[in-house]
């Protein structure tokens, strides 16, 4: 399992005083720009961003940053992995859970930190019943489009979340709003470099079930 004891005590309180600092932070950043809220996607063009290396784009999802070379890897054969992003949430999450225990199969989940910290019961069982579990920042923010700061800020409160509600840190993080390798944008590829200078392999996707856009969901 990638996620790996850590010492619960006192995280609770670095979280919260963690997502003081990100509010502050962010009421200064919204009224320096004039406005609140996060800019819409297509208002950050590829502008100053490297572009993504063919090896990446022509490679598999999981994309490991460490040296100098990025190293991408497929899934063998005949299997599949299977993913579920922007929970814990306390009804669809204990769902998947029942399905998956009932197919004895396994997933990761590509856990939002506000949400961790909101439902450390949800987060715990996963872990318990044998299930990876994966960054995907703190309050489901286009890493694309935030400074440096901002980005390492979500991630950072995103481990401490999971360190107070179940001991555990991990390497896998997976960027909102992000697809397939080839679909990466410079900005995109930028944000997963500076996650792969702090230790991160980054893991996209080779398949979309779309699930996102059906109702209720």
């Amino acid at each position: 399992m990638i996620a790996r004891p850590d010492e619960p005590r006192g995280h609770w309180i670095l979280l919260m005083l963690g997502g003081l600092v990100l509010t502050v932070l962010l009421l200064l950043d919204g009224f320096a720009n004039g406005a609140l809220g996060e800019a819409p996607r297509d208002e950050h063009p590829d502008v100053g961003a490297g572009a993504v290396p063919g090896a990446v784009t022509s490679g598999g999802p999981v994309v490991n940053l460490a040296g100098d070379t990025p190293r991408s890897r497929r899934m063998p054969a005949k299997t599949i992995a299977l993913t579920f992003d922007d929970g814990p949430d306390p009804v669809w999450t204990p769902r998947l859970l029942d399905v998956l225990r009932r197919h004895n199969a396994h997933a990761t989940f590509f856990t939002v930190g506000a949400r961790v910290a909101e439902n450390p019961g949800l987060t715990r069982r996963i872990l318990r019943e044998g299930h990876e579990i994966g960054s995907h920042t703190y309050t489901h923010v286009d890493l694309a489009t935030v400074p440096a700061w901002r980005a390492g800020l979500e991630l950072d409160l995103t481990q401490r979340a999971l360190a107070g509600a179940a001991g555990v840190h991990t390497r896998l993080m997976r960027m909102p709003y992000s697809s397939r390798p080839d679909a990466l944008t410079g900005p995109e590829w930028r944000a997963a470099e500076r996650a792969g200078e702090d230790g991160y392999v980054v893991v996209l996707t080779d398949r979309d079930t779309k699930d996102w856009a059906l109702p209720g969901t």
